[in-house]
Formats: structure tokens, C-alpha cells, sequence
């Protein structure tokens, strides 16, 4: 069955991860994804609902804070688990029926792993702010054949009908031009060096929501304030808060409560800093998963270097293909040519963007999953392309 493949591709994405699947064996967690992904293929009293497990690895705990620091103020929980006086057996049965509560209201079947390696249902699990790196994994089969494993707010893998739908993108985001574009970009929004890594973080979780939907899509982020092909677009925004400002304001608020003035963990000022702080990270995850699903509307999306939305659906022009290359590293250092005449009208038109407007980052998603990043060095001629998606496999 297909679990056996996607265990040690979800191992390679956690590595460097501290959190519940790390000291899980891999017989353990081929149980665990095979018993969520046929409980997706089921109905409870006629309906289909999705399966949402939260995997706690062995950890026993009742709540889980948004911030490690307020331990004194446990509403700004991550996670908070309400444990059965008896587990219930990890089955297809059990997790069908509890899925009635809703994983689209954020209950979770809370699962851990006993010291002799079985699987048992202990409670339900409440999924509160993601603010800070978590240690549990949700994984939710939101309908059939399809398993989408989380961590906080990075999407680890997403799979559809015998497809790997993620992965591979730090190939771009880790190194190289495409990294330093971003950084740029994020210190010209006004964000600290303690924040540039959540810009880019962003801009990653994006790209992963993009291949995930399975529709296709082209994102372009823009160095720019207001690129000019957003005048052209059907759907042209007004201003609105961006991801950036959402991110400068959580990290304002966390220098703040470990500032200059003295306080007492767990007093009302600090409660209230960290609550808004968490808000925040809260509310920037939310605009990166609606940016995500706008991806799949026919044209392209644009984000200024703000990471505020500009437009969506924008269908940018065909030129003449320009010079592409294929890059092999990071760096782009050793790169060959590339003919797109097998590419579909995306990639035509986001390497036209790419080209023509050096700076800019875009990111081509075909429906199968698989990612392109384009980018043009205003110091080079040539535009480079980097291969961001992920490898298939086939169920057995």
C-alpha cells in the first residue's frame, strides 16, 4: 500500500524538526497514515466528513501555551487536549465517528503512541493559536484518497490519488538569488533581521498552499510598491493589511514584552502582549492560506514586497520566449538551456514576467503539483529556472 512510500519522504521533510514523529518508528507511523487515509473513505450516517488526527507522539500533556514563556496564562493555548478516562482503540470505526466534531472547527482526535509502539485514541485535542514552532502533527484526510500532514503552519506533505503534490521548495528558499530577492524585499518592508526569516517562511507557505490545491496557479512576488500590470487586472485590490505588517507588529510586540521595563511573567500586561502577539502570527497564517487558495483562480497573483495582495486572476502578456536556463544548484552557477515548448501557457507567461521585470520572483504551479520559480537578476541577462516539484509515487 501507498503509506510505505510517503514514511521516509515525510521523514526527509522533519529533518532538523524537533516534535512528535521524530522517535516514532516507521512501522508505527505506516499505521498511523494508513488507518487515517481509509477513515477518509468512509461515511458516518450517510455523510463524509474529514478525518482530522492530532498526533502527540507520547506526550501526555492537558495544554500546550502559544508562547513557552506564559506558562502563567494558559488561554493563549497551541493545543489544548481533553484526555478520556479510557483511550479508545486507533480504528477506521472510532476515527469516523469522532469526526463529526470537525477538524474544520479545529477538534482533532488526539492520538499517541503507547511505550509498546500501538496506537490509541486518548482524548479530543483543540487546536488554538499557531504562534511559535509546534511539536505535534495534524494529519487530515479532508476527503478521499488524500492525506495533507502538517506542522504548525508548514505544510509537510499534501498527497492526492497516488501524487505528491509538495515538496522540494527549499531548494530556492535555503540559498541563492531567490533567497536574497526575498530578504531584500522583506528589509525594504521594514522588517528586523529577526523577522526576514517569517517573510520568507511566508512566502514559502504560499507556494506549498498553491501546489496543494491541485488547480494550477502562477505567483508573482513584486519588489515593487504597485507593479504596473496590476492596472490591467479584473480583480485589483484596495489596501489592505499584509502579511508583512502582521509580522512586524507580532515581532514589535515580543521585543516588547521581553523589553527594557521589567515584568512578571504571567501579570495582565504581559498576558495581554503575548495575546496579541499570538493574534497576529494567527492572523498572518490565515491571510497565507487565503492568498493560497487564490492562487487557483485563472491568471496570475501578485504580491508587493509588503506581501500585501495587489491583484489576482491577472492575465499577463505572451512575449517572445525569452533566454531561460534550467538552474542545477541553488546559485544557479551551473545552469543549461531550457526550452519551454512543452510547458503549458503558464510558464510561457511567467517567463515572459520573469524576464522582463528583473527582481521579481514568480512562482508557475501545474496542476499535477509540480513548482517553477523564475527569476531575473537585474544584473544578468538571462532569466533562470529552478525545478521545485515534487517527485511522484503510485499507490501498489
Amino acid at each position: 500500500m501507498f503509506p510505505p512510500t510517503l514514511v521516509p519522504i515525510l521523514r526527509d521533510r522533519m529533518i532538523a524538526k524537533a516534535g512528535s514523529l521524530v522517535d516514532v518508528a516507521d512501522d508505527v507511523l505506516v499505521q498511523l497514515l494508513t488507518t487515517i487515509f481509509w477513515a477518509g473513505l468512509e461515511t458516518y450516517e450517510g455523510e463524509r466528513n474529514p478525518i482530522g488526527v492530532a498526533f502527540l507522539g507520547t506526550s501526555d500533556v492537558d495544554v500546550v501555551t502559544a508562547d513557552a514563556a506564559d506558562t502563567d496564562a494558559p488561554f493563549l493555548y497551541q493545543w489544548r487536549v481533553q484526555h478520556f478516562e479510557s483511550p479508545r482503540p486507533f480504528a477506521i470505526g472510532e476515527l469516523v465517528k469522532l469526526a463529526v466534531a470537525g477538524a474544520d472547527r479545529r477538534i482533532y482526535s488526539a492520538v499517541n503512541v503507547r511505550p509498546d509502539g500501538s496506537l490509541v485514541i486518548t482524548g479530543l485535542a483543540r487546536e488554538g493559536f499557531s504562534a511559535a514552532p509546534d511539536s505535534f502533527v495534524k494529519i487530515i484526510a479532508s476527503r478521499p484518497g488524500c492525506l495533507s500532514v502538517r506542522r504548525g503552519r508548514d505544510l509537510l506533505l499534501e498527497y492526492e490519488r497516488g501524487a505528491i503534490l509538495t515538496g522540494g521548495e527549499d531548494v530556492v528558499f535555503a540559498a541563492g538569488p531567490v533567497r536574497r530577492a526575498l530578504e531584500d524585499a522583506a528589509y525594504v518592508a521594514d522588517l528586523d533581521d529577526d523577522a526576514v526569516s517569517d517573510y520568507v517562511d511566508a512566502v514559502r507557505a504560499v507556494v506549498r498552499e498553491m501546489a496543494a490545491h491541485g488547480r494550477g496557479g502562477i505567483l508573482i512576488v513584486s519588489p515593487e510598491e504597485w507593479p504596473d500590470v496590476a492596472e490591467a487586472a479584473t480583480y485589483r485590490m484596495a489596501g489592505d493589511s499584509s502579511i508583512a505588517s502582521l509580522l512586524r507588529l507580532a515581532r514589535h510586540l515580543g521585543r516588547a514584552k521581553g523589553g527594557d521595563r521589567p515584568a512578571q511573567t504571567g501579570t495582565p500586561q504581559v498576558a495581554f502582549g503575548s495575546l496579541l502577539r499570538s493574534a497576529f502570527m494567527t492572523e498572518a497564517e490565515r491571510l497565507t492560506e487565503e492568498l493560497g487558495a487564490l492562487t487557483g483562480v485563472d491568471g496570475a497573483m501578485l504580491l508587493n514586497r509588503h506581501l500585501a495582495l495587489v491583484a489576482f486572476g491577472v492575465m499577463l502578456p505572451l512575449g517572445r520566449p525569452p533566454p531561460l536556463a534550467e538552474a542545477i544548484d541553488a546559485e544557479g552557477l551551473d545552469a543549461r538551456a531550457v526550452d519551454l515548448g512543452t510547458r503549458g501557457t503558464r510558464h510561457h507567461a511567467g517567463a515572459t514576467y520573469a524576464a522582463e521585470h528583473p527582481g521579481s520572483v514568480v512562482f508557475v504551479a501545474s496542476e499535477d503539483g509540480h513548482v517553477s520559480c523564475m527569476f531575473r537578476d537585474v544584473l544578468r541577462e538571462r532569466t533562470l529556472l529552478w525545478r521545485l516539484g515534487p517527485a511522484e509515487v503510485r499507490t501498489q
